[in-house]
């Protein structure tokens, strides 16, 4: 049982079209005058090689995608786009933030050391009891 999850897990890993890998089929006509393809020619009759052409350019600029999953997925990229922009902004708008209270503190701390003794006393250290520390 692991052996066949296993075997299942890397054959969907593979590249697609990994097993048909081939470049020649073979053709054949049957006594009933059906005609059959096949990767191996059949061992009771003649048949015909057929060479096989890979189309290797791919249609659209996404991997396989139908129209209405292209435009999802740019939807989708948009909807990021914006989201990261926003977290931009917001992280330069909180830095700006941070920077002044460290101003303020400061600026208040040198006052602090200034008004000892003095009535604004308190309220630096209060500012910096409440905000800095």
């Amino acid at each position: 049982m692991k052996q066949n999850a296993v075997i299942i897990f890397i054959l969907c890993l593979a590249p697609p079209g990994i097993a048909c890998a081939m470049d020649s089929a073979y053709q054949w006509t049957d006594r009933q005058g059906q005609t059959h393809y096949g990767d191996k020619p059949p061992a009771s009759s003649d048949s015909r090689t057929i060479a096989l052409q890979r189309n290797i350019s791919r249609t659209g600029s996404q991997s396989g995608l139908r129209p209405g999953e292209h435009a999802q997925l740019n939807k989708m990229q948009q909807r990021q786009q914006q989201q990261q922009h926003r977290a931009q902004t917001a992280g330069t708008h909180s830095d700006r933030q941070r920077a002044a209270r460290r101003s303020r503190c400061a600026e208040n701390r040198e006052m602090l050391k200034k008004s000892s003794g003095n009535e604004n006393f308190k309220k630096h250290a209060r500012y910096l009891r409440n905000n800095c520390w």
